[in-house]
Order: C-alpha cells, then sequence, then structure tokens
C-alpha cells in the first residue's frame, strides 16, 4: 500500500518534472508491478474476493432457498 501512495506522490511530482519525471514514473510503475512483493498483495487481493464472493452466495442461497442454487453451489464447492 506504501508503494502505490508513493507512486500517486510520484505521479503529482513527475507531472510538474516534465518528460524525465514521466519517464521515471513509467521505471518506477514497472518496478513496483514485477515486485514479488506486488505480486504477492494482488494474490491475496483476489483470494480475498473470492471469498467474499463465496460468502454471499452462500448467503444469497440462503436467503432464496432454492434448491437449484443449493445445489449448484454445491457443485461449485465440490469443483473448487
Amino acid at each position: 500500500m506504501a508503494a502505490i501512495v508513493g507512486l500517486i506522490i510520484g505521479y503529482l511530482l513527475g507531472t510538474r518534472a516534465g518528460d524525465k519525471g514521466h519517464e521515471e514514473l513509467q521505471e518506477s510503475w514497472r518496478t513496483i508491478t514485477t515486485s514479488q512483493g506486488f505480486r504477492d498483495m494482488l494474490g491475496g487481493f483476489f483470494a480475498l474476493m473470492g471469498e467474499f464472493l463465496n460468502r454471499g452466495r452462500g448467503a444469497l442461497a440462503q436467503k432464496l432457498q432454492t434448491p437449484e442454487i443449493e445445489a449448484r453451489s454445491r457443485e461449485l464447492e465440490q469443483a473448487a
């Protein structure tokens, strides 16, 4: 998260620095997005979103209480 905040600040400062600042910003972005820490953060984000979706699907199935949704939910859980 600190890297993203740093990138935003760098962007704001870079826009005032002209072409050289823009090139430095691009290089910083490449460095951040290719880092293992960034990849780990994205992996954690997607895992968290998957968990939220699974919980939401389960809650929705309970609210609707339809056999079709419950059966499909069980199929998806078994496939995972």
